[in-house]
This record gives structure tokens, C-alpha cells and sequence, in this order.
């Protein structure tokens, strides 16, 4: 992890903005009163310091903390990003680390005492010819020339209020999503024309995250923050919609995904191949939808001695897996649904212990040959290499799902083979509830530690006792392998009838 400095921990029940993401996150923010902004227009040329470990490379931004945000590719393999205490965005060369930021015209920079960031930037997009960001704060998209740092700002207030996430359409428009109730989309043609499409039936939904897969599909995420009228308890769901594209009038009813599942916090979606990933962001798991079959499936993440929600936040699916970064995990996960595994990747060196190694890594990128992500308060951008390591890996050898009646049990076999060097633990978690905790699911491996191992083997007995009152359906047990940086899971499928 790049250098050390002292934090403090802030649980920001940042009140939201009209329902703002951000309500609940926790966030480290950096000691001392030094900030960084650069004055607004200007173009500044750095270069970012390389550090790499296991599949990591990491590329330190300047000054005590950029608060990177929202981050996407180009076609050339550079990298473009929001810089929130700048504020702007850079656009970042991975093969020298040259960096150029981009100060928006008309911002101001942070000040003392606080120098926290006046802008809130989750979505950002690469459109006739400009790296347009959304900023929540002040209600504007920013379009910046990369070719002189000129900006071009539309002012979304009244219309389309908290402009969250930006996606270029199969039209040749830039789609945006609104923060708010009620519920609406933005349409921004290359004149600058502002259309607002309203979204009927969505209730206390608030859009969040749009993937467009063709000229007639797309897909949209809402969260619910709602209080329930009687407890006052948050209600925190959410619901995957879709709608088409190519027949937008002022007014769109999306049609409900995958009815009857109940989503905690559906932060962001992404279609491939056939399924709607899905990442709750209240809960420990990312969810997939079969549109064949009309199916959903769970996979849990791993577990954290400090949290029971490890928070995902984005996921990208491509290629046949599925990118997913764990807020309050510090991890990345990487999901092989064909092969029932899932790779989870530190996000420091060495691996968070506590939440003051959380480092807010709050977006995603994929690209053809890997994964990109910012760390709002570790002040740099990562890249994940899935092409090196892990040294082991992990399977199932035989069946790996059973039919189990409540009171029962089933035994799989499971092994972890290739090179380890401290002693492995195996843990367990499961999609019993939002928290992936076992709970009336209990497993039982026939090794709790494995000794460190050169070029080795080990094959474990993996017992899987469901408990009497555990009400039938369908449950994904994960058996995870730790070694330091990187766990390697195996999923178990286990039908209670």
C-alpha cells in the first residue's frame, strides 16, 4: 500500500443530498489541513508513481489525497478518472504512469480547515470528443476538451436534480441517471439539448446505474431509502428494471426484472451472456438473473472479522466473468460462474485488518486484459492483472450441488491445489441471509488450517448440515481458502426440499 500517513475514520451518515448513495459510507479521511486543488482551468502533467503486488499495480496520485472517483477506459488503454478535491478529472498513461489533470473551469479548489472536496462525482463517460463527469453537489455534467482543458457545463437543477451515473447510449446520446424521486432519466444530445424522461411506476425508487446492451435493451438499477411508515426502519431494497431504449418518450413504464427476489440496495447492474448481474451494496453478495430460466442465484463473498456487509458496490460483467468491487471488504472480487469459483483480490499491501485499512475503493472499470479501480482515500488508481497468480486454485471435485431435506446433510469434495506460502485457513459463508452469515446452514470442512505448501495438492471433505427449521429453496454455500493476499472460492449448491 502506498504511503502510510495518519487517518482518522469517519462514519459518514452524510445526510444525503435527496437520497444520495453516500448516506451510509463509511469514509477515512486524511489527517492535517494541506489541500490540493489546482486552480480551475488549468492543465497540469505529472507522472503517477508505480507500486505492484501479487496481480496489483498501483499508481499514486499527488499531494495527501486526489479523493478518486468514477473511472472508465479509452481505446487506447489510457485511463480517465474524476479528481474530487482537484476538481476535475485526469486522464492517466499506464505504460510510462504519465498523468495530466484537468482543473474545471468556474470550481474552486478545496480550503482549510477541512479541504474536503466540494464536488461528489460517481459517473463519468468518454462522448463527442469530451470526458464528461456528473457532479452531484452541483447539479452539472462537465464535458472537458482534452485538447485545451475547456469545459462545457450543463446545470441539471430543477430538471433532473443529482446526476449520478452517465452512459452513452446506442442512440449517440449521453444518458444520465437522476438521485432522486420521482423518478427520471436524462437525455443530452450533442447540441446540448436536455430532454428529462420520467419513469413511471418506480415509486420510492431512485435510479442509479444504467447498462445498455443494444439499440433495444437496457437495463436499470433503483435503490429504496425510504422509512417504513409504522418502524421508521429503512426500507433498503431496490429493483433491477428494463426498458427500450429505441422507443423513449417523455414518459417510459420500465418493466420489472426477475419479480418476487428480494434485492438489498441494488447499486449496479451488468448483462452478459444471458444474465443480469446485480451488486447489492447492503448486503455480502452479488445476485444473478436467468433470463432464460427466470432463476436468480447468489454468490456470497468471503467474510471479514470487522463487518458482516461487505458492501458491493459495481459490478462488470464480460467474457464470462464478473468484476465486482466489496466496499467495506478492501477487495476486489472476480466471479467465475461456469467454473462455481470466485477469486477476491486485496486491495492493499498488506490486506486490511480493521476498517481503518478500508481505503473507499468505490469504482470499477474492466478492460479486455484486466480491472480498473480508484481508492477515494488510498489516493491512487489500481489495476488487477487476473493473468498473474493466484498461486493455487480451488474446485470441486465431483458433483457440486446436492438436494438435501431440512435435518439432512451433504459431503462434497473439494481441492485446493499449486503453492502457498504462510498456513491457509478455510472459512464458510452462505446465502442463508443478506449478511452471507451460517447460521441454520453449518459446514463442516475436514480441515480448518492447511500447512503452507510447495507445488502441493490437499483435498478436503466438506460436510454441509442443514438445520431442521431451515425453509426449503435453493442456497449457495461458499468454502474459502485465505493465503494473505488473495482467497480462492469454491461454491456449493444445496437445494433444501
Amino acid at each position: 500500500m502506498f504511503g502510510r500517513r495518519a487517518i482518522v475514520v469517519l462514519c459518514i451518515v452524510v445526510l444525503v443530498v435527496g437520497g444520495s448513495l453516500t448516506a451510509y459510507e463509511f469514509i477515512l479521511v486524511p489527517s492535517g489541513s494541506v489541500c490540493q486543488g489546482i486552480a480551475g482551468g488549468s492543465i497540469v502533467r505529472r507522472t503517477a508513481v508505480q507500486a505492484t503486488f501479487g496481480a496489483v499495480t498501483e499508481f499514486r496520485l499527488p499531494g495527501l489525497d486526489r479523493w478518486p472517483n468514477a473511472i472508465t477506459t479509452a481505446s487506447d488503454g489510457s485511463v480517465w478518472f474524476a479528481e474530487q478535491e482537484v476538481p476535475g478529472v485526469a486522464h492517466l498513461f499506464p505504460n510510462n504512469g504519465t498523468l495530466v489533470e484537468y482543473a474545471w473551469p468556474g470550481y474552486p479548489a478545496p480550503k482549510p480547515p477541512d479541504c474536503l472536496q466540494s464536488v461528489s462525482v460517481s459517473g463519468i463517460a468518454i462522448w463527442d470528443g469530451r470526458v464528461w463527469a456528473a457532479d452531484e453537489f452541483s447539479n452539472a455534467i462537465v464535458g472537458v476538451n482534452p485538447a485545451d482543458g475547456s469545459a462545457k457545463v450543463l446545470n441539471t437543477t430543477g430538471r433532473a436534480d443529482f446526476p449520478y451515473w452517465l452512459a452513452v447510449g446506442p442512440d449517440g446520446a449521453l444518458w444520465f441517471t437522476s438521485d432522486n424521486t420521482p423518478a427520471v432519466l436524462g437525455r443530452i444530445e450533442t447540441d446540448m439539448t436536455l430532454s428529462v424522461i420520467s419513469l413511471a411506476g418506480l415509486g420510492s425508487d431512485e435510479p442509479l446505474q444504467l447498462d445498455f446492451v443494444n439499440s433495444s435493451l437496457a437495463f436499470l438499477t433503483t435503490i429504496n431509502q425510504s422509512l417504513n411508515s409504522s418502524t421508521h426502519a429503512c426500507v433498503c431494497n431496490g429493483h433491477v428494471y428494463s426498458f427500450d431504449p429505441s422507443t423513449v418518450a417523455a414518459t417510459i413504464a420500465p418493466e420489472k426484472v426477475g419479480s418476487g427476489f428480494n434485492l438489498v440496495l441494488p447499486t449496479s447492474v451488468s448483462y452478459a451472456d444471458g444474465v443480469v448481474w446485480v451488486a447489492q451494496h447492503g448486503a455480502s453478495s452479488v445476485v444473478g438473473y436467468d433470463t432464460e430460466t427466470g432463476t436468480w442465484a447468489t454468490y456470497p463473498t468471503s467474510r471479514v472479522p470487522w463487518t458482516n456487509i461487505t458492501l458491493p458496490l459495481l459490478v462488470e460483467a464480460n467474457s464470462g466473468k464478473v468484476w465486482f468491487n466489496e466496499h467495506q471488504a478492501n477487495k476486489i472480487g472476480l466471479l467465475d460462474p461456469k467454473a462455481g469459483t470466485l477469486t477476491e483480490y486485496s486491495e492493499s499491501d498488506p490486506p486490511a485488518a480493521n476498517f481503518s485499512g478500508v481505503q473507499n475503493d468505490l469504482s470499477i472499470s474492466a478492460a479486455a486484459d484486466g480491472l480498473w479501480f480508484t481508492s477515494m482515500t488510498g489516493n491512487y488508481v489500481g489495476f488487477i492483472d487476473p493473468n498473474i497468480g493466484p498461486t493455487f486454485l480451488v474446485g470441486v471435485a465431483g458433483a457440486n450441488a446436492s438436494t438435501v431435506p431440512p435435518g439432512g446433510n451433504a459431503t462434497f469434495t473439494v481441492k485446493v491445489s499449486g503453492t502457498w506460502t504462510g498456513k491457509m485457513t478455510v472459512g464458510s459463508s452462505d446465502s442463508e441471509d443478506y449478511q452471507s452469515t451460517p447460521e441454520s446452514i453449518r459446514v463442516v470442512p475436514s480441515m480448518n488450517t492447511i500447512e503452507p505448501g510447495q507445488n502441493s495438492s490437499v483435498v478436503l471433505r466438506v460436510t454441509v448440515d442443514v438445520g431442521g427449521t431451515l425453509r426449503g429453496g435453493s442456497y449457495t454455500v461458499a468454502v474459502t481458502f485465505s493465503d494473505d493476499l488473495v482467497q480462492q472460492t469454491a461454491y456449493l449448491f444445496v437445494k433444501v426440499t
